[in-house]
């Protein structure tokens, strides 16, 4: 007789997939069961303590440090105060910036202001008078000079400029280290 093939059903346990067929036999499958094996526990032996000496500490191990380790975390370590350092006078150049505008701001309204009331005030009526008291007139064609100046007459004054770029490293980190030793005095 030919068997037909069956739906083959898996289990599972946790997350293991039990094909039954394996515990079952084929004829008997609901009948008779293999028993599931079952791992046997295994026993670790403990180690064995060894015993201490009565009154006498135990030997701490010394450990070695290299000098160029300790040279590396310094270095590093006054690399992150110089930027910190850094980051803090930018901090307080931005607030002086703030400042300043709006002291000019301030400075250019009063200016304004200033410049209105001495616009007011000036009678030119008053001046041509005082002006014809004291003997002066008004000046001829030969007395006015035009003077042209272009634009490019103008001159630019830089800062000074170093040409060794180990100097200006240098001059700038103890320039920083000395304003980090007025900060924190």
């Amino acid at each position: 007789m030919a068997r037909q093939k069956q739906k083959r059903e898996y289990r599972t346990v946790g997350s293991a997939a039990i094909n039954p067929d394996y515990y079952f036999d084929e004829y008997q499958r609901e009948s008779v069961a293999r028993p599931l094996p079952q791992p046997e526990p295994q026993r670790t032996p403990r180690p064995a303590k060894s015993p201490k000496p009565a009154g006498r500490p135990l030997e701490r191990q010394r450990m070695e440090v290299a000098p160029t380790a300790v040279m590396g975390l310094f270095l590093s370590g006054m690399m992150l105060v110089l930027v910190i350092f850094g980051y803090a006078q930018v901090y307080a150049s931005a607030c002086q910036v703030g400042e300043l505008e709006d002291q000019v701001q301030q400075l250019q309204e009063e200016n304004a202001w200033l410049r209105s009331q001495y616009d007011t005030s000036v009678d030119l009526a008053e001046i041509e008078t005082r002006a014809r008291e004291l003997g002066m007139h008004q000046p001829t064609a030969s007395q006015m000079i035009t003077l042209n100046i272009p634009a490019e007459d103008v001159t630019v004054v830089s800062g000074k400029t170093s040409g060794n770029i180990f100097v200006a490293a240098w001059e700038a980190i103890v320039e920083t280290a000395r304003d980090l030793w007025a900060y924190l005095r």
